[in-house]
């Protein structure tokens, strides 16, 4: 397996991974999902943000997207996940460890003084904090979400 940063071709993989992400989470199955918006903001990524994926035999097998902005109180910088995908049957092996592993030495890269992720998909929720807590990220607060209707 290898870890690399994503390029262009890498987006329409990307795309459908967002989509089975979508699919496979309770939480967000209901929403809408615009593969072309996904698609606009994955090459945003390229060049203001970051894009991983690993590849295992050839193969596109998971992908990471994150991004780095600042705090409201002060001009930290802060990076952030958008979203860490893995395809199920690679599960439970070093992909993710190795995208959240290559997004920990990005952040260190340009300059960020902390890291901010979450879970929020109902997914294999406890299986990823006890990822991040491997890496020393420490489990703070709740998110809470509700839908309006209209």
């Amino acid at each position: 397996m290898i870890l690399r940063v994503a390029n262009l071709s890498d987006i329409p993989i990307l795309v459908q991974f967002g989509e089975l992400f979508i699919a496979e989470s309770p939480n967000y199955q209901e929403r809408e999902y615009d593969p072309e918006k996904v698609a606009s903001h994955y090459k945003t990524l390229l060049k203001d943000g970051l894009l991983l994926v690993v590849e295992n035999d050839g193969q596109v097998v998971g992908g990471f997207a994150g991004g780095i902005g600042k705090d409201w109180f002060n001009d930290q910088k802060i990076a952030f996940d958008y979203v860490l995908y893995v395809k199920p049957e690679h599960r439970k092996t070093r992909v993710a460890y190795m995208l959240v592993d290559g997004f920990i030495r990005w952040a260190q890269l340009n300059g960020a003084s902390r890291i901010q992720v979450g879970t929020t998909t109902g997914v294999e929720s406890k299986g990823c904090i006890r990822l991040y807590g491997h890496f020393g990220l420490k489990q703070y607060g709740t998110l809470l979400d509700m839908e309006l209707k209209a």
